[in-house]
């Protein structure tokens, strides 16, 4: 203002141009400053929002139940749900098969091994050799091979197809029958048999040499549970061809005396 004054009243007309000068930059500074000013305003207004938090998914769900749920009725925050995490079932071991598939694998066909030793490949299903006190007709099918020798084939004399045979009458091997038992009908077994529940120290056959460990590859096929399947188990062995023959035979030679005296032979 003083400035001004002074200037105007210094009747020079280049003191006035001056004047008009200083008054355009003047106004010009006031301009910017008013520009600048609003122009910080609106970004500090912008920025702050640009730059705030995102919301959560909690306080999302929150407003949502907020804006949903009827005047006067309490609101309750959404908790966060752990995740379930569903127990695996546990595995049940079979001790009684483990410990005999230790045994089998553990046999040593040697002086020492006394005991017999039992793989299960197939369980069955059914009646079980053994579950009665009295004794059972078994139809089976068995092969063997020798253990501990340099003839690891199975022995051509042991590959029987098809034999039928009642237990506790000592028909079969003392280990073989002690290593039928617990089977049911269509499982399939291996039995491993030492000398002295075998052959002991005898040839058999002259096949099997003493002190022999053999190997019985065998399947139950039956059990016998009534006379019936008795009948039918042993037909079946001794062929029912074979079995159609000798009934002709028999039926002929009663037959024969009566057509003699009748003249007709």
């Amino acid at each position: 203002f003083f400035f001004n004054f002074y200037l105007l009243s210094q009747h020079n007309p280049r003191h006035h141009f001056a004047l008009l000068q200083y008054q355009d930059r003047t106004l010009s500074f006031f301009n910017m400053v008013q520009t600048t000013s609003a122009l910080s305003i609106f970004l500090i207004a912008t920025g702050a929002t640009a730059f705030a938090p995102l919301p959560s998914s909690h306080s999302i769900n929150s407003r949502k139940a907020t804006s949903s749920s009827p005047a006067g009725t309490a609101i309750r925050p959404i908790q966060p749900t752990a995740p379930q995490l569903s127990a695996s079932p546990l595995e049940v071991v079979d001790e009684t098969t483990s410990a005999s598939d230790d045994a089998f694998a553990n046999y040593q066909a040697t002086e020492e091994q006394t005991t017999i030793a039992i793989k299960d490949l197939v369980v069955g299903s059914g009646y079980t050799v053994g579950e009665s006190s009295e004794s059972q007709l078994l139809q089976v099918k068995y092969s063997a091979r020798l253990l501990g020798s340099k003839f690891t084939a199975k022995i051509r004399e042991f590959d029987i197809p098809n034999m039928v045979f009642p237990t506790n009458q000592s028909r079969i091997l003392p280990g073989l029958e002690e290593g039928l038992q617990g089977m049911k009908v269509g499982g399939k077994r291996l039995v491993k048999v030492p000398p002295n529940k075998g052959y002991g120290d005898s040839w058999y056959r002259g096949v099997v040499a003493p002190n022999s460990h053999l190997e019985f590859d065998v399947e139950l096929k039956n059990i016998a549970q009534t006379p019936g399947e008795e009948f039918m188990m042993k037909l079946e062995q001794f062929g029912v061809e074979r079995a159609v023959g000798a009934a002709a035979c028999l039926a002929y030679l009663a037959v024969s005396p009566m057509l003699e005296k009748s003249g007709i032979l």
